[in-house]
């Protein structure tokens, strides 16, 4: 009896936390989605995977016995870590892709998804889809010095060319970087090198199509080694031009985020925060009818700066103070 009663203490205690706290509930939501997403990387197998899921699915049952906040609470976490580990293992069954089984030296011909400048190291990373070649992945991404790249070489074009491929590498250490991870879930079968000659057979988009690379290459023709790479990166996000050891020094010192969250991001943020405060501002008769909303010329210059180069806001007060 007195177990019992301690343990309805107990819960009673835990109704009325959750009662204060209900507004604040919503927040594991996402907590508890990420569990499961964690759950399929850490866990081996299926078989583990399916036994995770079947477990979330049991808790949100007993969820279901208990009643009251706590139960609800309950019910609800179990179903969302199932669900995150059920998300996850339909997104990496989605982009499944065939994955080269060895090292080979290929001949192909292939359409050019997307082109890659990497001053820094004096290469261009060319991402293809290979045509009319079954043995081969579906997308490989293949570096080529500067020197044997064609200048018309762009987006669309198609190319025929000789490389050594290789199946994307697995982790150095255990917890090391894993890009074979990453190469699958970006479609990437393959990556390796490029040899001369690179013939192209049918020519892409005109040169100078991408205003993000035109705009990028500009900078990097301004200022010279690598800092104008990294006043490229700052303005449109490209980091290729960015040596190695100024890429380390600026991760050593914590500053890397910066680039991670420069250019087009800060646009968009930029661009979204100002549409949704102008709404807001626009829902009152007073500000609407007898003021002047912030949606100026001034306004309008300040946000096609941040649409060219993501600057931050003190570096647009700045250029309207000059």
């Amino acid at each position: 009896m007195e177990a019992r009663h301690g343990f309805r203490q107990s819960r009673d205690g835990v109704e009325r936390w959750l009662e204060a706290e209900r507004e604040q509930l919503v927040l594991w939501l996402p907590v508890m989605l990420g569990a499961g997403i964690t759950a399929w990387f850490v866990l081996p197998d299926a078989g583990r995977w399916i036994g995770f899921m079947l477990g979330g699915v049991a808790v949100a049952l007993a969820g279901a016995t208990l009643g009251g906040r706590f139960g609800r609470a309950v019910l609800i976490a179990g179903l969302m870590a199932a669900a995150g580990c059920a998300l996850i293992w339909w997104r990496a069954e989605n982009v499944a892709a065939p994955v080269l089984a060895r090292p080979a030296i290929a001949t192909f011909q292939g359409r050019v998804v997307r082109v890659e400048q990497l001053p820094s190291r004096e290469l261009v990373r060319l991402t293809i889809a290979p045509l009319g070649r079954a043995d081969l992945p579906g997308k490989l991404r293949v570096n080529v010095a500067e020197e044997d790249m064609p200048a018309v070489v762009a987006r669309g074009a198609v190319v025929e060319m000789r490389a050594r491929l290789m199946p994307p590498a697995p982790p150095s250490v255990p917890g090391a970087y894993d890009f074979a991870r990453v190469a699958w879930f970006n479609g990437l079968g393959a990556t390796g090198k490029g040899f001369a000659p690179i013939r192209v057979v049918t020519p892409g988009e005109p040169q100078g199509a991408d205003l993000r690379a035109r705009l990028s290459k500009h900078i990097q023709g301004r200022v010279e080694g690598s800092g104008g790479g990294i006043a490229s990166a700052l303005a449109t996000g490209d980091q290729g031009a960015i040596s190695e050891a100024d890429a380390e020094a600026m991760r050593r010192s914590g500053l890397a985020h910066l680039l991670s969250v420069s250019g087009l991001h800060v646009t968009a943020v930029t661009a979204a925060a100002m549409f949704v405060v102008l709404r807001l501002l626009s829902l009152s008769p007073t500000l609407a009818l007898r003021w002047r909303l912030p949606w100026s010329r001034r306004a309008r210059a300040r946000w096609r700066r941040s649409a060219i180069h993501g600057s931050r806001a003190p570096r647009c007060r700045r250029s309207d103070r000059a």
